[in-house]
């Protein structure tokens, strides 16, 4: 009986079909590094679509969004995504539109497409249009008790709304807040919620006798966890609290964080590790491994050192879109209105810092700095090499072990605006060319994009084209040390930066993936008029 002889075929010899799909499969970086292995595949992943979408996501760092999406083919998904990052290369926003006065409430918020604004009996909201589409704002409300209610933030993603407020007369002395979950679109409990209303430092948790309700808190949504930072609430205590939730879990997964030196803000860096920002100049790392126990620290690290008779005044953080707090949209009541997202492996923090004179008090500093979430996620390890465990009054990682090499900062002046507003890796905020401080004059607006891969790859590009006005800012080691500080500072990350020719009407900005929102007030910081800009 004759044998068969199977002949060994090579990768290359598969029908183009087969081996398309097959590298599908495999992420942009091994598609790189596979094309630089024979004529045949280069050839393959250069004339595919697919292949080289793939590798667009990446190098723009953005993420598909959207179940539509996927029956676009792969030739014009790429081809919006670059037309996506054009425009904000260029500053070349393709609509332009005002919200209505009732969305001029002082306290507000804004993401996943929507604003929001607390009015005196109700809350307004606004989805915002998108490039992608022709609608019109589509506002609708819900009331609000406004006597109780102290604060509220919303997760469009998850069709969620939390409001922060004072519980009834008959549990005045148990708890100081009731933090309410309801459904962002219809105001109902929401019906993945173990319980439609948590208890906020509740007396039996906290074991204080005294207790109160005029302080101040900031609320947010990290995916399954809500956070709540609460200052000044206990009399004669000296300490400020974070309590958090896991508002999905029926087995009442809670917890206080008690802090004895004070706390200005704090930021997720992942889906179980937040960064928190004292009033002494320290950053610390929280990791949530255990749920049997609160959160534990692992990392400690240190601002710059300050020359004598300075100190640290306010530091807190910007938000960017929180890992695991986007994606999936589970809800069918809310689709996204824009294509692309940003990859939420990794993106900017951007840090405010005030630094402020001990013997005069009007010798004020004010700083932003940036830094990756990755570079700071990377510090856990390098403590834990260094000191171990850290301890409450053990050593920090000093500024010249990781700050220079991972930052960069920004001298702000005091006509300018402190405060700006980011989104992945870019940062938005106005420019005051006026000699005052104080002046209402309309202002340019400046684009930075902290993108390693467009900034490593800036002279590739196409800059011959008349609308290209960006500039490139290589990143630097510096020597050059500034009062009021001891140490130098970084100036590592390398940015594409754009200034708007035409003049804008605002003093502040908001932004997400695809809008710029403008808010002009008048002399007594109160909102006067609110612009969107659809990118």
């Amino acid at each position: 009986m004759g044998r068969i002889l199977m002949r060994a075929i090579t990768l290359v010899q598969l029908p183009p079909e087969l081996l398309s799909l097959i590298l599908v499969l495999l992420d942009a970086c091994d598609l790189v590094r596979m094309r630089k292995t024979c004529k045949a595949l280069k050839a393959l992943v250069d004339n595919s679509e697919m292949l080289q979408y793939i590798i667009d996501l990446c190098y723009f760092q953005m993420v598909p969004v959207g179940t539509s999406e996927q029956e676009v083919p792969p030739a014009t998904r790429r081809k919006r995504l670059r037309q996506h990052d054009a425009a904000w290369q260029r500053f070349e926003y393709k609509r332009k539109c005002t919200l209505p006065p009732m969305m001029l409430g002082p306290i507000y918020e804004f993401g996943g497409g929507i604003y929001a604004s607390a009015g005196e009996e109700c809350i307004q909201f606004a989805r915002l249009p998108s490039a992608s589409d022709s609608n019109d704002l589509h506002c609708w409300s819900h009331p609000v008790d406004p006597t109780t209610s102290v604060d509220f933030t919303f997760c469009a993603a998850q069709d969620l709304l939390v409001v922060v407020a004072f519980p009834p007369d008959s549990d005045v002395g148990s708890h100081v807040y009731d933090i309410h979950l309801r459904s962002l679109t219809t105001n109902d409990a929401h019906p993945d919620a173990a319980q439609p209303i948590l208890k906020g430092f509740d007396k039996d948790i906290i074991d204080r006798e005294i207790v109160y309700s005029a302080g101040h808190v900031d609320v947010h949504i990290i995916g399954n966890y809500i956070s709540m930072l609460i200052w000044n609430v206990v009399i004669y205590d000296g300490m400020n609290y974070m309590q958090m939730w896991d508002w999905k879990s029926k087995k009442g997964y809670q917890f206080i964080l008690f802090f004895n030196n004070g706390i200005n803000d704090c930021s997720f860096i992942a889906e179980d590790k937040f960064l928190v920002l004292d009033s002494r100049g320290t950053m610390e790392i929280y990791s949530i491994t255990d749920k049997s126990k609160p959160p534990q620290c692992t990392a400690k690290f240190s601002l710059p050192s300050l020359m004598d008779h300075f100190s640290y005044t306010e530091t807190f953080t910007d938000e960017n879109t929180a890992p695991g707090s986007m994606f999936p949209y589970s809800r069918k009541s809310y689709q996204p209105s824009c294509s692309f997202h940003p990859n939420t492996n990794d993106q900017l923090i951007a840090i405010h810092v005030s630094i402020a004179g001990e013997r005069n008090a009007n010798d004020l500093h004010l700083y932003n700095f940036f830094t990756l979430r990755s570079a700071i996620l990377e510090l856990e390890s390098l403590f834990a090499r260094t000191y171990g465990q850290p301890t409450l009054d053990g050593p920090k990682l000093p500024w010249s072990m990781w700050g220079p090499q991972h930052t960069t900062w920004f001298r702000v002046q005091k006509k300018e605006d402190w405060q700006s507003s980011l989104y992945g890796f870019r940062v938005v905020q106005s420019i005051n060319d006026s000699p005052s401080d104080l002046s209402r004059e309309p202002r340019r607006i400046c684009i930075r994009d902290f993108n390693p891969h467009i900034a490593r790859n800036y002279h590739a590009q196409d800059t011959s084209d008349w609308r290209w006005r960006g500039v490139l800012v290589q990143s630097e080691l510096t020597s050059i040390i500034s009062r009021p500080f001891k140490e130098p500072l970084g100036s590592a990350l390398p940015y594409r930066e754009i200034v708007s020719e035409e003049l804008f009407d605002a003093e502040d900005t908001l932004m997400d993936e695809s809008r710029i929102l403008l808010l002009k007030r008048d002399e007594f910081e109160e909102l006067q008029n609110i612009d969107v800009l659809v990118f």
